[in-house]
């Protein structure tokens, strides 16, 4: 009598670190391989994969979210039924964390579920001692060549960085060569690209005026930009002012690096002229240039109005024949009310005559004391040497050479316990040393409606969405006419919060 063979489910795991065009072909190479594997291992029959693009590093910012998934999944049961087998390529694309690492072979093995690496040509039961020591040593393993992965690399940079050199995204306007250094292709030389770099020169003449050229806005070469079909180098997208002014700013195009707050001189030939780049800075720093012309920066209130009704957001529009032509706040989404703005205007914001809410605020002596909220000293002392004390232990346990699967497994987890709290502490820390956010931008006590007055608009827009948030002051949520005692703007305004 023939022997029946249950067939089990397969579900892969396919990640790769890296895109720009290999990222595709990488996940098909591995998904090929893992399916020849099923002739010498199954039969199986195939699940829904998880698919990831991104480091398994505990360097790595991105969040690997069929991973999180994946963990999920084998915790709760919705991986499968116990026997079902995970396939990985190999156990590299598994996790180079311990702790992350054994976390996910402790849900199979309390799920009953294998694991099969297809670069190994084996299928692992990790509720087999010598298999689970086998997957975590892969896993130890990968964790150690990611971390000296990551100090070669530091290192790299910060040689890069001491000697001015080429290191990083190639700015637009420049172009580099390659030379194999170390059995590596490296960066040599920056040079001005043939292309590119007179597009850069370009720009910097017309928003200067230099060299003939009559004076133009970003807006103005925008456009223009855009009829010539000038696009960008990565995206082929059309370039924004937004854009042309982030390319005005950059120091790198007078032979600048700049490195985490920190200049040198870099080894590459400047594109723009010193004195040029100079007298583009002080156009952009020019408080008189105006950047835009819409009503987002004119008006101090609108970001921070509410439609009392539908809770949505408020616009300025003129008012009509009611209200003479003056202008109006309105709710934008569904048109719930109208109001006059000049009232609601003396109202929260008021003159040095009449002050109203905000000016009476921050005219009071005793305004940034009460918004400076820095916790108490004991406390902070007391969370930072918590912080030194947890951040030691942490170093010691990653200096930990595990002998044995349980070991690595219980380092593992302390590893993993610790990084929450020290992630934890760090939050606290940063909360009790804020600085006072209103401070920053505004002298606050006696004077202050005068010095209000000589505020920028984007200033007291930031100082009003400060003050009128339902932790400090309140927010102002306007209400309809036949909702309020009367049609005035001091009873039409129901503050969310208690002032």
């Amino acid at each position: 009598m023939a022997t029946v063979v249950g067939t089990r489910t397969a579900r892969e795991y396919l990640r790769v670190s890296k895109g720009k065009g290999r990222t595709a072909r990488s996940i098909t190479d591995q998904h090929r391989e893992n399916l020849a594997s099923e002739a010498g291992h199954g039969p199986w029959t195939w699940g829904e994969p998880y698919t990831d693009t991104g480091s398994a590093s505990k360097f790595a910012t991105k969040i690997r979210d069929d991973f999180e998934k994946l963990l999920s999944d084998l915790k709760s049961g919705a991986f499968g039924v116990p026997g079902d087998v995970l396939t990985l390529w190999e156990v590299s694309r598994l996790a180079r964390e311990t702790g992350r690492g054994v976390e996910l072979i402790d849900a199979c093995e309390a799920g009953g579920y294998l694991i099969h690496i297809t670069s190994h040509e084996r299928t692992y039961n990790p509720a087999n001692y010598q298999d689970r020591h086998d997957l975590i040593s892969g896993i130890n393993d990968a964790e150690k060549e990611s971390r000296l992965l990551s100090k070669r690399t530091k290192r790299g940079v910060d040689s890069a960085v001491a000697d001015g050199g080429v290191h990083g995204k190639i700015t637009f306007g420049f172009a580099r060569r390659y030379a194999v250094v170390d059995g590596r292709s490296r960066p040599v030389e920056q040079y001005a690209d043939p292309v590119e770099g007179p597009l850069v020169v370009e720009l910097f003449e017309r928003v200067a005026g230099w060299n003939g050229r009559n004076r133009e806005s970003t807006r103005a070469v925008e456009q223009d930009w855009l009829k010539r079909g000038i696009v960008s180098r990565e995206s082929k997208k059309p370039f924004t002012r937004q854009n042309l002014g982030q390319m005005l700013r950059r120091k790198a195009y007078v032979g600048i690096r700049v490195h985490k707050g920190t200049e040198r001189p870099g080894n590459w030939p400047a594109l723009v002229d010193p004195a040029l780049f100079n007298a583009v800075q002080m156009i952009l720093a020019d408080p008189s240039r105006r950047s835009t012309t819409t009503t987002a920066v004119k008006h101090v209130l609108t970001g921070v109005l509410r439609c009392d009704t539908c809770g949505g957001k408020v616009s300025l529009r003129p008012g009509g024949r009611a209200y003479d032509g003056r202008l109006v706040y309105r709710c934008y989404a569904r048109d719930c009310f109208t109001v006059d703005k000049v009232e609601v205007d003396a109202f929260l914001i008021g003159d040095a005559v009449h002050p109203g809410v905000i000016l009476a605020y921050l005219s009071r002596e005793d305004t940034a004391a009460g918004l400076a909220d820095t916790g108490n000293d004991s406390e902070l002392s007391d969370v930072r040497s918590q912080l030194t004390d947890k951040r030691g232990q942490l170093e010691a346990f990653e200096d930990e050479d595990p002998e044995t699967p349980a070991e690595a497994r219980l380092i593992g987890r302390k590893i993993g316990k610790l990084e929450t709290e020290i992630k934890e502490l760090e939050g606290r820390e940063r909360s009790l040393t804020a600085p006072n956010p209103l401070t920053a931008i505004f002298e606050t006590g006696p004077g202050a409606a005068e010095r209000w007055q000589r505020t920028e608009v984007t200033a007291q827009r930031a100082i009003a969405a400060l003050l009128l948030a339902p932790e400090a002051i309140g927010q102002p949520c306007i209400r309809r006419v036949a909702d309020s005692e009367s049609g005035a703007a001091i009873d039409r305004i129901r503050w969310a919060s208690k002032r």
